[in-house]
């Protein structure tokens, strides 16, 4: 009577189970940089547009500034 669990069918079973986990790895991993870039581009994004705001005011002060000094 031969055994259900052969050498061939063990092999085929720890090769597709080898072949899975490397998928599910490189799907986290992949999925991790999506993640990560997309964050990245967010935080910088932010960043930028609260920078110019901040020099956009400034820039809107000194012409107030200006304006004041040339009324008087």
């Amino acid at each position: 009577m031969r055994s259900f669990v052969s050498k061939g069918r063990f092999i085929a079973v720890a090769v597709a189970l080898i072949l899975i986990a490397a998928a599910f790895l490189f799907g986290a991993r992949r999925g991790y940089q999506l993640g990560y870039t997309d964050g990245e581009n967010r935080a910088n994004s932010w960043w930028i547009d609260k920078k110019s705001r901040y020099y956009e005011s400034a820039e809107i002060k000194k012409k107030r500034i200006h304006l004041n000094h040339n009324q008087i």
